[in-house]
């Protein structure tokens, strides 16, 4: 029931009066209204009329600060930079202090002639050299200002991109000097090491860089040579670990471990897409955060568990929080060993290990700011050139030239107040987790390309309600279907097992002579050890067993170094499982194959208006098709349209009818066969696991039945090519000898 008027009393203080003025007169009005006859003077000179004015004062002041304080703790509103940056901290945006510029160097070196061949001339790369990154330049117009190479170098081996040139030439115009070109990424800025003595061990340690500038940390280390890595947060155990294929080179030379360059895999096969580096995730105790400051100064800050002293074993028993010793819970243990780990991320874990009793070496870089925008041709004097794929060689006497042929770009100042709003603010709204097919696309495609290029991808939900029952069931049968058709007592299934069993037959055969019933036989054992390998390839093999059904079915496809479509290699898949990893939510298992290619050419006729160049228009209309089938706008699961292609090709100035437009590969009519030499198709079986190359034509992709877009008994589905169940993508390989046509 409502309040009783004894039980409610209203006042007649008015909670809205903000500034000076509404507060001297409400304290006014107050005085009249309760103290009518003890105060009646408001003349301005009046003693009583001072103190309510130092009232309102007072008043004012505190609504002030209040505001204000208010303001600072939103973001939008906020104006001091201290509050907007630990806002942004907040978010978790970690606000830049300067901006560096990057800029593509041309790199190039002189090698001679290898003319062991008189009629097929090349250069000697043994002479080639692999430079390491950090070759630092400085600028001619301002000594000040530095750029140094992100990556490294590699002259060993050979480039579609930059083709050697010759450019050196004996008495009868043969060969004798080549050059070889490279391009890599430069950043402005320069390497600075610092070192901090640290003491006693002291939870969340800060170690603060006074330089204002600061781009990166590079590394840190301690005086025992043990690297601390920095992570986005404390509670994060685990970290990216970034190798290139020379970090595991013995003696300057790749061993048999190693891999040999960015188009070899651990297993030494070539791959058609380049791979410079692999990607791990380990768990480490040593790991530091780093936070600007409100003055632009670098922070260096470490976590609150230390490492015990005289502590052998594992190293995940061997740490305690130091906010927590000495505290002991009834009923709970005791021991810090059992119920902490630092390397795991749960409620009992410490932060990290506190670096104590060491001397700490930082390497990190400085630079960034407008003036980093340097001009073309500004960088000279290439210093620490350092080769590291032979001992015997070096650059000195190499003929190595570096020069920066554009401009640089992307440098700026410290990041404004308003410009950390609106980034703090974006950096919030974007997502670290992958839950959505699309984010699953998305996040695939954002992967570094240094860890391999992923052109075109497709997510999909598998469809696998399977319990733990179920589980058990699947890795039974596989185990006994593996068990039966290992022939060749390997433990797994593979070609080996159908040579076994094939010669015992044939052997068992009086005269060696295999019955067609037997042949039979064998063939459809072939085709079940064929099955299991495929799906060993997918789950592991039997020894393996399955713990979790893959929820997400990702296929990726990748270019060559012709902008072409090719197959992801494993080394990429290896690399991209590892990087999603940290992404998908726990319930998530992802499985990744090979997508599909289906390459097609085109075949038009077009009719010119009276007194066009025939052959010009033959151009522009096969320049329009290449243009509309460009590899970069196709992707998987694509419907074509051969319509769209008759309106592009009618929009052509000199055009006056389209007789038709036929897409295929080559053997869907007489017609059309015609007009390829080869049908353009090559692949059967299933991409990266059982893919066998017919010899139809070689380097082409799968085979695909267009002939049925083409069915005049279905005048609405007419030229509509509809994409295959299984994920692919049409590509149009070669446009220069794919597209014919004819104009009448």
């Amino acid at each position: 029931m409502p309040y009783s008027e004894k039980q409610f009393k209203t006042s007649n203080t008015n909670y809205l009066d903000r500034d000076f003025s509404e507060l001297k007169s409400a304290l006014m009005q107050y005085a009249k209204a309760y103290f009518p006859n003890t105060y009646r003077d408001f003349n301005e000179t009046s003693p009583g009329m001072m103190f309510i004015e130092m009232a309102a004062y007072v008043g004012d002041i505190l609504n002030f600060y209040i505001d204000k304080q208010y303001k600072e703790m939103m973001l939008p509103l906020a104006e001091e930079r201290k509050n907007v940056i630990n806002i942004a901290k907040m978010l978790g945006y970690k606000v830049k202090p300067s901006s560096p510029a990057y800029v593509n160097l041309t790199v190039t070196q002189l090698v001679d002639a290898n003319a062991t061949d008189i009629t097929h001339i090349k250069p000697n790369y043994d002479q080639a050299i692999v430079l390491d990154k950090g070759i630092q330049l400085k600028s001619q117009d301002d000594s000040n200002i530095f750029f140094e190479t992100l990556d490294v170098v590699d002259f060993t081996v050979s480039s579609s991109i930059f083709e050697p040139e010759p450019t050196g030439f004996d008495d009868n115009g043969l060969i004798t000097e080549y050059t070889l070109t490279r391009e890599v990424q430069a950043i402005g800025a320069k390497t600075k090491i610092k070192t901090f003595n640290v003491g006693t061990p002291r939870p969340f340690l800060e170690l603060v860089i006074s330089d204002t500038n600061v781009v990166d940390i590079l590394s840190v280390k301690d005086t025992n040579g043990n690297k601390w890595y920095e992570v986005d947060y404390l509670a994060q155990d685990k970290v990216p670990i970034e190798t290139h294929y020379t970090d595991d080179w013995v003696n300057q030379n790749p061993d048999t471990d190693s891999r040999e360059n960015a188009y070899r895999d651990f297993e030494n096969n070539t791959i058609d897409v380049q791979v410079p580096y692999t990607l791990e995730y380990i768990q480490t105790p040593k790991r530091f955060m780093t936070e600007i400051n409100e003055d632009n100064t670098t922070s260096l800050l470490f976590g609150n568990g230390l490492l015990r002293t005289g502590t052998t074993g594992s190293l995940q028993s061997g740490y305690f929080q130091t906010q927590q010793a000495g505290i002991t819970i009834p009923g709970e243990p005791s021991s810090f060993n059992e119920s902490i780990s630092p390397v795991v991320a749960n409620v009992n874990s410490s932060l990290g290990e506190i670096p104590s009793n060491t001397d700490l070496v930082v390497t990190y870089r400085i630079g960034g700011g407008i003036e980093s925008n340097v001009g073309s041709l500004e960088l000279i004097n290439p210093t620490n050139l350092s080769v590291i794929n032979s001992p015997s060689l070096t650059a000195v006497g190499r003929s190595v030239s570096i020069a920066n042929n554009e401009p640089a770009r992307g440098g700026n100042n410290a990041e404004t107040v308003d410009e950390i709003k609106h980034r703090a603010r974006a950096h919030f709204l974007s997502q670290n987790r992958a839950v959505t097919k699309e984010d699953y696309e998305a996040r695939t495609l954002s992967m570094p390309a240094k860890f391999g290029n992923i052109a075109k991808v497709f997510a999909r939900r598998a469809n696998f309600p399977v319990d733990d029952e179920g589980l058990v069931a699947l890795n039974e049968l596989r185990t006994t279907v593996t068990n039966a058709l290992d022939f060749d007592n390997t433990g797994y299934n593979d070609t080996g097992d159908i040579a076994e069993i094939t010669n015992a037959v044939v052997d068992s055969v009086a005269g060696g002579v295999t019955t067609t019933g037997m042949l039979a036989h064998l063939e459809s054992i072939s085709g079940l050890v064929q099955y299991m390998e495929s799906f060993n390839a997918n789950y592991g093999q039997a020894s393996q067993p399955i713990t979790q059904i893959p929820t997400v079915e990702l296929y990726t496809l990748s270019y060559n170094n012709l902008t072409q479509l090719s197959q992801t290699p494993n080394l990429i898949h290896m690399n991209l499982k590892k990087y999603l990893n940290q992404y998908r939510i726990i319930s998530d298992a992802v499985n990744i194959k090979s997508g599909y290619i289906i390459n097609f050419g085109v075949y038009f006729d077009v009719v010119a208006h009276k007194g066009e160049n025939k052959h010009d228009i033959k151009l522009k209309c096969i320049a329009k098709i290449m243009e509309y089938f460009s590899i970069l706008k196709m992707q998987f699961h694509q419907t074509m349209y051969t319509s769209e292609i008759e309106y592009e090709l009618m929009d052509i100035d000199g055009v006056r009818s389209v007789n038709f437009v036929q897409l295929g590969q080559g053997t869907e009519s007489s017609d059309l066969s015609d007009y390829f030499e080869k049908p353009l198709w090559d692949m059967t079986g299933v991409p990266g696991v059982d893919d066998t190359s017919t010899g139809t034509n070689e380097g082409y992709g799968w085979y695909y039945d267009f002939k049925q877009f083409y069915d005049n008994s279905q005048p609405n589905q007419y030229g509509i090519i509809i994409p295959s169940v299984e994920p692919a993508v049409f590509e149009l390989k070669h446009p220069t000898k794919n597209i014919k046509g004819v104009v009448r």
